[in-house]
């Protein structure tokens, strides 16, 4: 960045609270990429834009209230993190992929180190007489590179069972007939007997169709990078993580009309062979993902 040509750097980097729909966001723009993150939903990710091209997925329900059932309030966006009580419905009395999403940031900042911006805060889920898990949450937002760091610490006394699920949503026009998606799997298995019929073309997008189901894969991957490519609009995107800490990546795709979508979900464990981890008494455990634009 060559400062003598910029009158103030806002031009190229910036970092502002906005208010949408009646929810608390912080809107960040470095270089060509920008990034919405969602300050009344556990700082997860509304939105993605590359080179002025929208790279993520905005269900029909919008940002709401999350009055509804799932269904009914499910974003999607381009980060939907799912925890740290539930994936899927995998827990009884508990909401479909977690209360996580469901919660207010804390201790929220923000700060530039040189060309990168850091969007930083905490999440707090507790209970009396229950658990006190601590998320702390550092996004760091270069010209064509998100981070996401993300640290549980178990504040309590006494152990404490978790799980994460990184719902990562790409949607039209980057999600588009012509995606390349390269998933280095080792191991795919479909989630349901519809997907099972449709497994060969699992990596195949097509145009939409009206009506129809949603399919769903577990991968295992023999290395944590996931590379989608549409050379339509110019853009990559290439995602890696450590499969020691996400042995399994849920693949989910919709291609059906109104509900056309992609996810690619790094996660701590299958549906089928639900396992939570466990942090012990004052333990802590880092996460990281790594998102690159190209």
């Amino acid at each position: 960045m060559d400062e003598r040509k910029l009158g103030n750097s806002a031009q190229i980097q910036r970092v502002q609270d906005v208010v949408i729909e009646d929810k608390r966001c912080v809107l960040v723009q470095n270089g060509a990429l920008e990034l919405l993150f969602n300050k009344d939903n556990a700082l997860d990710i509304v939105w993605a834009r590359y080179k002025g091209v929208n790279i993520s997925f905005l269900s029909k329900n919008g940002l709401n209230d999350g009055a509804r059932d799932f269904t009914g309030n499910f974003e999607g966006g381009f980060l939907y993190t799912c925890g740290m009580d539930n994936v899927s419905s995998c827990v009884e009395n508990k909401p479909v992929h977690g209360s996580l999403h469901y919660k207010k940031v804390d201790t929220l900042y923000a700060l530039k180190k040189g060309d990168v911006i850091c969007v930083c805060g905490e999440v707090r889920e507790c209970a009396l007489f229950g658990k006190n898990l601590l998320m702390t949450r550092c996004y760091e937002v270069s010209k064509d590179t998100l981070t996401i760091h993300d640290t549980l610490q178990n504040l309590d006394y006494k152990d404490v069972d978790y799980v994460l699920l990184y719902h990562i949503n790409y949607g039209y026009p980057f999600l588009d007939e012509g995606l390349r998606i390269d998933i280095p799997a080792i191991k795919s298995e479909p989630l349901t007997e519809i997907a099972k019929k449709r497994e060969a073309e699992k990596f195949t997008i097509t145009a939409p169709i009206d009506g129809g189901d949603e399919d769903v894969y577990y991968h295992t991957l023999s290395k944590g990078c996931v590379r989608l490519e549409n050379p339509n609009v110019g853009v990559a995107v290439e995602m890696t993580y450590d499969t020691n800490d996400f042995p399994v990546t849920l693949q989910w795709k919709s291609m059906i009309s109104g509900d056309y979508a992609l996810g690619i979900e790094p996660s701590l464990t299958r549906f089928d062979d639900f396992k939570m981890r466990t942090l012990k008494a004052k333990e802590q455990k880092a996460y990281q993902i790594k998102i690159k634009f190209q």
